[in-house]
């Protein structure tokens, strides 16, 4: 993020798990369990009209179609992402690189 927008090619993937309260030493709270799904977002300014696409891993596969427009991951992400579709504003080290390079938007 050296200008405060994430470089074409950016891929993240989102490890999706099951959480309990159930089972640990812990008296309260929630903890992780097994993995329940993979999605991953990918920008390309080549591939996808609108830079971004979502895709959703299931059952251990390997590939994946994007998700449908009409599935709202793009418009969530369009109306609610401070920078480049992305939540730099509920991580703390990425949110101060953004207000430094003042790229939020939202």
């Amino acid at each position: 993020m050296r200008t405060g927008k994430w470089p074409d090619r950016t891929m993240f993937v989102l490890e999706l798990r099951a959480s309990s309260d159930q089972g640990s030493i812990l008296e309260s709270g929630r903890f992780q369990k097994e993995v329940v799904g993979i999605e991953a977002s990918v920008k390309d300014e080549r591939r996808f009209p609108e830079k971004w696409a979502y895709f959703g891993f299931e059952g251990g596969s390997k590939e994946a179609a994007p998700f449908p427009k009409s599935a709202g991951c793009l418009s969530c992400h369009q109306q609610h992402a401070a920078v480049d579709n992305t939540f730099v504003q509920f991580y703390p080290t990425l949110l101060e690189v953004a207000t430094r390079m003042r790229t939020i938007t939202r």
